[in-house]
């Protein structure tokens, strides 16, 4: 019998938004005819996880009718039988969904010769036992799921395309239907667009095909390659190849004075770990150095790797080695960089700051230690960081964290200490292996654990690429880019513009910092007037501290040695070259090593405690080509104090044709004295 149509309809309007759609085709209150294209294309998808097909039948004149009931109906009962002879520790976890929930159905004709779509309640069947949202949990729309597809072609990470989709749909009214989207499904979606599309990458045909492709392919793409073996006592075996672009190999040997080294897993279904050096250029930018994969992760096999890439950049002569806390890394470039004992330049190996405080976070855990560490770390000075080292051992009531910080950093403070740095900014603004880190996140954000040798290769080079461009894109700006900015006067912007980009930003932040704080009313204006005097006395001062900065990278000098005895040396005869004589009024200076010295041990806190005697003290500091003349005068008398760069024989007969003069002008003094 020939099914009838009924004639109570009504047409939605044109302009619904998806959510009012989807709220239509929920909860069917009366007939809706819509045209069939766009019932197909753009209402159907946007409710198909809330119905599932009941039964269908097609007319003789090529209608169909089909009747949807709702997905929590489940007419049939899960089985909950048990299986014999399995521990329930054992069993898989599953979940049971209750049946007979929501008994709503509806029913849908296509009119083929009217070219329609007419959607009504059947039977009068209730309405929905459950919200919209419920729906939306057990199931994914069509029209959802078509745009994680479109967005998962793209490659973008799960969490990436999640909030990209959310974003998205807000817009097109379809922010209720992806509200409880999961990124663990957004992941099943991209896994099985992406797979097809990603069998290049895999290589099923084997770890030596793999090595082989992978070879070929990186060499194809201009790169040096070169397979290793290790050999071990143990009759184990260790492979591993190295590779570098040309460009990058440059970069090594220029900028490799500080390199960073660090590896990274999962990259590949074979567990090859990827090593990879990184250095800074001139222009800030980051740049990788050269890579290799290895088999296994151990110092002989880290060690070949960084002799072949250093026979392959003969140029390249390291002098710091920033890691975490790696023993088989540290082993390997000791191997590789055997330092003054082999003849070359000393390398030494300096510990990433961030690793060592997150393993102390866990290893000292009483605060009150972990704290006097901290302040140890950031100890300006050797004796200050050795000192609070022992007073943390000291302090500690923990037997197993005091043995923890004895065997592993009393005695190396060189590698996790600032106080070793100081004399370089590059180490003190680098001081972790974060850039290198960002660097594998990058890459393990594109390649998979399921991918071969060849897939990370091509990973890899995409990447590298996209570096290179980075920096040559900042080498070209650091000069040749002007900022602009509002609110800022032109005549200030022009003079900014010629210091080099990095420094315009900075100053553009400085000068809209003074710009509102005067239109805050904030203006300060101070005016600076020197006298002739004071004038001199600030060049004076100025030449003093010039030469005090000499004796402190002298010092250095000799502190990075890593001498502990002529370090001792250098600060006994630092000791010895000066001796001040206290007497009640006056106070002798007798001068036996060149001024320089002198200089430098006068501003020694045993120096300053005596002068600290003197009351109302007024000090001038005379120099005349390589004469130093240092004049104190307290209350009751003026002593003269001069010195030559030259031998004591010189020292001793300058102090002795100098007059000791007792005055209170400073001019006749001057005048006696030059």
């Amino acid at each position: 019998m020939e099914e009838t149509v009924p004639s109570d309809t009504i047409t939605p309007p044109e302009d619904l938004t998806p959510d009012e759609k989807r709220s239509l085709l929920f909860n069917v209150s009366c007939s809706l005819e819509i045209p069939m294209e766009d019932f197909d294309k753009n209402w159907w998808p946007l409710v198909s996880n809330i119905w599932t097909q009941w039964n269908s039948h097609t007319q003789v004149n090529g209608n169909v009718r089909k009747v949807f009931a709702c997905r929590f109906t489940k007419h049939r009962v899960s089985s909950t039988r048990s299986k014999e002879n399995i521990p329930n520790e054992k069993r898989r976890v599953t979940k049971i969904r209750p049946s007979k929930i929501c008994n709503a159905k509806i029913r849908v004709w296509w009119l083929v010769s009217l070219k329609i779509v007419k959607v009504e309640r059947y039977n009068n069947f209730s309405e929905h036992t459950h919200s919209l949202l419920k729906s939306d949990r057990l199931k994914r729309s069509q029209a959802t799921r078509t745009l994680v597809e479109k967005e998962a072609v793209k490659n973008y990470s799960p969490p990436a395309i999640t909030s990209a989709i959310k974003e998205y749909a807000s817009k097109l009214g379809l922010g209720a239907s992806v509200s409880e989207l999961k990124r663990k499904e957004v992941a099943n979606i991209k896994y099985k667009v992406r797979g097809p599309m990603e069998a290049h990458l895999t290589c099923n045909s084997g770890l030596r095909s793999d090595i082989s492709e992978s070879v070929s392919f990186l060499i194809e793409k201009g790169y040096q390659v070169e397979n290793y073996c290790v050999f071990h006592q143990s009759a184990k075996t260790t492979k591993g190849f190295v590779f570098a672009y040309p460009k990058q190999l440059e970069k090594l040997q220029r900028h490799g004075w500080l390199t960073l080294i660090d590896s990274t897993h999962k990259m590949n279904k074979y567990d090859w770990r990827l090593f990879t050096l990184y250095v800074r250029d001139t222009y800030g930018s980051w740049d990788v150095g050269a890579h290799f994969f290895v088999s296994n992760e151990d110092c002989d096999t880290v060690s070949e790797a960084l002799k072949i890439i250093r026979s392959k950049c003969r140029q390249w002569s390291p002098r710091y080695f920033l890691l975490d806390q790696s023993g088989i890394e540290a082993k390997g470039i000791k191997k590789a960089f055997p330092g003054i004992s082999a003849g070359e330049q000393q390398c030494d190996v300096i510990l990433c700051v961030v690793h060592v405080m997150r393993t102390w976070m866990t290893k000292i855990y009483d605060k009150k230690t972990r704290d006097i560490m901290n302040a140890a770390m950031h100890k300006r000075t050797k004796v200050g960081c050795e000192k609070l080292v022992q007073d943390a051992i000291n302090g500690c009531a923990i037997s197993a964290i005091r043995n923890y910080i004895q065997q592993n950093y009393a005695k190396n403070t060189q590698q996790w200490a600032l106080w070793a740095r100081q004399h370089s900014p590059l180490l003190l603004q680098v001081t972790s292996t974060n850039p290198l880190e960002s660097y594998h996140n990058e890459l393990k954000r594109l390649t998979s654990f399921s991918h071969g040798l060849i897939g990370a290769a091509h990973n890899i080079i995409n990447v590298d690429c996209k570096k290179r461009s980075e920096s040559e894109v900042t080498a070209f700006d650091f000069r040749t880019k002007k900022i602009s900015a509002y609110g800022v006067d032109n005549d200030i912007i022009e003079k900014i513009h010629k210091f080099p980009f990095p420094l315009q930003r900075l100053l553009v932040e400085e000068a809209r910092a003074v710009m509102s704080r005067i239109e805050k009313g904030r203006e300060i204006i101070i005016e600076f007037v020197q006298t002739k005097e004071q004038k001199e006395a600030e060049n004076r001062r100025l030449s003093v501290v010039e030469l005090t900065e000499k004796i402190r990278d002298k010092y250095w000098n000799v502190e990075e040695m890593g001498n502990a005895e002529k370090t001792e040396a250098f600060i006994s005869i630092i000791y010895e070259s000066y001796d001040i004589q206290d007497n009640t009024n006056s106070y002798t200076l007798l001068l036996q090593t060149p001024f320089a010295t002198f200089l430098s041990k006068f501003q020694k806190k045993t120096a300053k405690k005596k002068l600290k005697k003197v009351q109302q003290v007024q000090q001038q500091i005379l120099v005349k080509d390589d004469n130093l003349f240092i004049v104190f005068s307290s209350q009751s008398s003026e002593n003269v104090f001069s010195g030559t760069k030259g031998s004591t024989s010189q020292l001793s007969s300058t102090i002795l044709s100098k007059p000791k003069i007792k005055s209170d002008n400073p001019s006749l003094i001057k005048n006696n004295l030059l």
